[in-house]
């Protein structure tokens, strides 16, 4: 059998250059069509207004811009184990971009934050519900905004807080364990 080096050489050449292409193309697919498959179905939730996803170290970045949301922990857990099943096992992190006002921002970081940690060190959450309404009542009477809500959801896990004034919402989301 006459074996010709250079037609053994072409064969290799596009076996290789073949390989490179699948590989190529299965990256793309991987990284792009999974990223996108998921912003299309988080967008569709009637609660997301915008949804951004980035890859850092093997694990999705999901940042999630809510709507008006009635009962914030129900749709946040929905959400969260639609992405569980959606990404099989892949790790991820769930993160809220808020579109609220500096004032919104301003009483969370100076006041209620400081009610929520220390009931969830003392475990009184009958006293952070009272400390929030009187809050709730005091901002409210001398706000130019309007009207302060805060509504905390509890599970065993995770502790959820929608705060809105007027129309501007707050939302975040603290473990218990601490």
């Amino acid at each position: 059998m006459n074996l010709d080096k250079s037609k053994i050489l072409r064969i290799l050449t596009i076996s290789v250059i073949f390989l490179i292409l699948m590989l190529a193309f299965q990256w793309y697919l991987g990284k792009n069509v999974k990223v996108k498959a998921l912003e299309s179905v988080l967008i569709e939730h009637k609660n997301v207004e915008n949804v951004k996803i980035t890859e850092e170290r093997q694990k999705f970045i999901i940042y999630l811009t809510f709507d008006n949301i009635d009962n914030f922990m129900q749709i946040y857990k929905d959400l969260y184990d639609s992405l569980e099943q959606r990404l099989k096992g892949q790790s991820f992190e769930l993160k809220i971009v808020n579109k609220a006002n500096s004032e919104l921002e301003d009483i969370y970081y100076n006041k209620v934050q400081y009610i929520i940690y220390e009931a969830l060190k003392t475990g009184e959450f009958t006293k952070m519900r009272a400390r929030l309404d009187e809050l709730e009542k005091t901002v409210t009477e001398n706000s130019t905004s309007g009207l302060l809500k805060i509504q905390v959801f509890l599970d065993s896990e995770k502790l959820y807080l929608d705060m809105q004034l007027d129309d501007v919402h707050y939302f975040t989301v603290i473990d218990q364990e601490m």
